[in-house]
């Protein structure tokens, strides 16, 4: 009976042993196979070595040529910009269903390319806490879960990432916003279809009351997830978007991104994007 038992013991702290090895290898992504995706769209070719006029001359410009506008904040961000700290405020509609009002604490890096996301609010997703460094971590976004705090290694287009936010980690960003806007800007000029409205300097609550420029366009015919209108907001010191509304028919609400409290080029700590800051 006493080696029954030891054997039945064995078992069963065995059986515990490979189901906690199997929920690490699970949790750290080595089941995982790389998600198919549509690669990165590529960032604009922009001379940095050109003169830009000063900011405060950027509105006649907003009013004059949309496209040179946000080529011009693009240059200027990439003259004066290495990274952020901010506070980022988001509404997103995935799959057809609008998903609560996010704050979102945001450590940002261009070189190398780096996002730290903690969340202030209930996420939307399953992660309440988000690491991308390119060239590290495998590839994979670090994200820990909301509810048990184990952090999970996943691919940054692995459906968990897509069914919580409408942009994938290595292409979150300010300025990565803003070439995308200026790439579809651009696609619709190209087919005579650009149509810009400038309504002038404004205040923008949700991006912490800062003054600025405000542009609107309208599709037509609609794009993607039925966008109708798109409303982009330059801050006036440096010309970067801190804001970014998608609407559809109606004025249904697609997305809504606000960026404030924004510190340009903060001394970052040595360890600001290590996976311990995700635990």
């Amino acid at each position: 009976m006493r080696r029954f038992l030891i054997i039945i013991s064995v078992g069963f702290f065995g059986v515990i042993a490979v189901g906690g090895l199997g929920l690490y290898a699970v949790s750290r992504g080595y089941f995982d196979s790389a998600v198919p995706h549509e690669p990165p769209p590529e960032s604009p070719v922009l001379d940095t070595t050109v003169k830009l006029p000063p900011a405060g001359e950027m509105e006649a410009l907003a009013k004059a040529d949309p496209i040179g506008f946000l080529r011009d904040s693009l240059i200027r961000y990439r003259k004066e910009v290495r990274g952020y700290f901010c506070t980022l405020q988001k509404q997103e509609r995935i799959k057809g269903k609008l998903g609560p009002a996010e704050t979102i604490g945001i450590a940002f890096r261009e070189d190398p390319f780096s996002v730290l996301l903690v969340w202030h609010s209930p996420p939307a997703g399953m992660a309440d806490r988000a690491l991308y460094v390119a060239g590290q971590n495998g590839g994979k976004a670090l994200a820990r879960g909301k509810i048990m705090h184990i952090v999970h290694h996943r691919d940054p287009y692995s459906a968990d990432a897509t069914n919580a936010s409408r942009v994938a980690l290595p292409e979150f960003g300010i300025a990565k916003g803003t070439e995308r806007t200026l790439a579809a800007w651009e696609h619709a000029a190209a087919r005579g279809a650009l149509k810009v409205e400038y309504p002038g300097v404004r205040s923008l609550p949700q991006a912490g009351g800062v003054p600025g420029y405000v542009l609107r366009r309208t599709c037509n015919p609609p794009e993607e997830d039925g966008v109708q209108t798109v409303e982009v907001s330059f801050d006036l010191v440096h010309c970067m978007q801190v804001g970014n509304v998608l609407t559809a028919a109606d004025n249904e609400l697609v997305a809504a991104y606000y960026f404030r409290d924004v510190a340009i080029n903060p001394p970052f700590p040595a360890d600001q994007f290590d996976p311990k800051q995700v635990k």
